[in-house]
């Protein structure tokens, strides 16, 4: 079950190969208040079901549910993100349409979550496989929270190298010292949109087991930086990354292959 929940967090925002034909979609809804429990009970009481069954047929490989934490525009913005891995993107609208067969005795619209929550924004994307996780993690206590980051590097290749040649092991050596409060961490490639308004070319997402280890310093004071950290890349910043927390509310994914 461990090594089943880890990878969960690996296909989280992820698809397999530059070349394979798995998307991942981040889409982003706005619930407000007064419909927010309701929702989320829709969500893991029959469209989980769904996610799961689609699983099993080989449809979707990942599904997950995450609520926002903080943040600004709280009484307009999205504060929902759903992400999907799916291995055929062309058969989306199929998928979705297979809950009534799951429920045969329930109303669509007590299952429905379209009244209670409204599309702002859909991301579709690729994986840079790099995920990575503390040694001995458990999913189920110390996946709760995670900061999802996208990025605007000039050089795209030049970014994700240093990520993964550079960044990555500095992690992976943090945890295995208990010098870092993350419990996980990987990133990804933004296939689209690509517009003025969204000049975002990478994602990463950084993974918490409480919303106090978020929101606090991520490495300890005694944790020995390599000298020269993180200069290659300097220059190689188009403009500010966004950074946004969520709390992981559910999440489906299929085993590993054998």
């Amino acid at each position: 079950m461990k090594k089943l929940s880890l990878l969960f967090l690996g296909l989280l925002f992820c698809t397999p190969t530059l070349f394979a034909q798995e998307v991942i979609t981040h889409q982003y809804r706005r619930v407000e208040p007064e419909n927010m429990q309701e929702y989320l009970k829709r969500e893991t009481t029959y469209w989980q079901k769904l996610a799961e069954s689609e699983v099993t047929k080989g449809n979707l490989t990942f599904w997950a549910i995450l609520q926002k934490v903080g943040g600004i525009h709280q009484d307009t913005g999205s504060n929902i993100l759903i992400v999907n891995t799916f291995n055929d993107i062309d058969a989306s609208n199929e998928i979705w349409g297979n809950v009534q067969a799951l429920f045969p005795d329930t109303k669509m619209e007590d299952m429905g979550t379209g009244a209670l929550a409204k599309n702002t924004a859909t991301i579709f994307l690729r994986n840079g496989n790099n995920f990575t996780a503390a040694p001995n993690a458990d999913p189920q206590k110390d996946f709760k929270y995670v900061y999802v980051l996208y990025h605007q590097p000039k050089n795209v290749a030049k970014h994700m190298d240093f990520e993964a040649n550079e960044w990555k092991p500095l992690i992976e050596k943090a945890m295995a010292e208990g010098k870092t409060t993350l419990k996980g961490w990987g990133n990804d490639y933004i296939i689209m949109p690509e517009s003025e308004k969204f000049q975002y070319r990478t994602s990463s997402y950084d993974l918490f087991s409480s919303l106090s280890e978020a929101l606090g310093p991520q490495f300890s004071e005694d944790f020995t930086w390599p000298d020269d950290f993180g200069d290659i890349v300097q220059d190689n910043n188009n403009g500010p990354r966004h950074k946004d927390l969520y709390r992981i509310v559910t999440m489906v994914s299929a085993p590993p292959a054998e």
